[in-house]
């Protein structure tokens, strides 16, 4: 009985943590919530091109202004759009400026948005139009991301397995020694 509370334990150990780790509030200890694959690709391929704010565009968020967010500039279409009103544009940092010159601002939490782009030359997002070169780069390389993480979570899957299986055994032989010596 009490060999399968500890294994339903473990199995439900296993199976809530990695939920914790998505969770919207952090609390001490916990592993903060990361980019989606496709805002990190972006960030790896393009950082080398982020650029520091532009004043020009201090005031292009001002008023209620509808506002477009993007998962990363030149993406196929927006994530969501929300109408910002007091919004400092000057707080939005890395900064991109994409091929077709648009001038773009990063934030990493926005109104219940983590980690979107807002394209600051156009915030509504009407006459921004998707460019396949880095959509197609930043998805290949988000594959990758993706691929390497699956591989990580099955590595620690498979060494947790492990160590309870030692463990389970190891503690089996114990019980059997001192079973044999009363």
């Amino acid at each position: 009985m009490k060999r399968r509370i500890l294994v339903w334990t473990l199995l439900l150990t296993l199976a809530v943590l990695p939920a914790a780790a998505r969770a919207d509030v952090v609390i001490p200890g916990q592993k903060p919530p990361e980019p989606a694959e496709v805002t990190a690709a972006f960030a790896e391929l393009y950082g080398g091109d982020f650029v520091e704010f532009d004043p020009t565009y201090t005031h292009a968020l001002d008023g209620p202004v509808e506002t477009a967010l993007w998962l990363y500039p030149g993406a196929a279409e927006p994530l969501a759009s929300l109408t910002l009103e007091g919004c400092q544009a000057d707080q939005l940092s890395p900064c991109y400026v994409d091929d077709a010159g648009r001038f773009w601002g990063y934030t990493s939490y926005l109104y219940g948005y983590r980690f979107v782009w807002i394209c600051l030359s156009d915030p509504t997002g009407t006459g921004v139009e998707p460019d396949q070169a880095v959509i197609s780069q930043v998805e290949a390389r988000a594959a990758e991301l993706e691929a390497a993480e699956r591989t990580q979570v099955v590595l620690a899957v498979v060494l947790v397995t492990a160590v309870v299986a030692v463990t389970l055994l190891l503690i089996l032989r114990f019980r059997r020694q001192n079973r044999g010596k009363h």
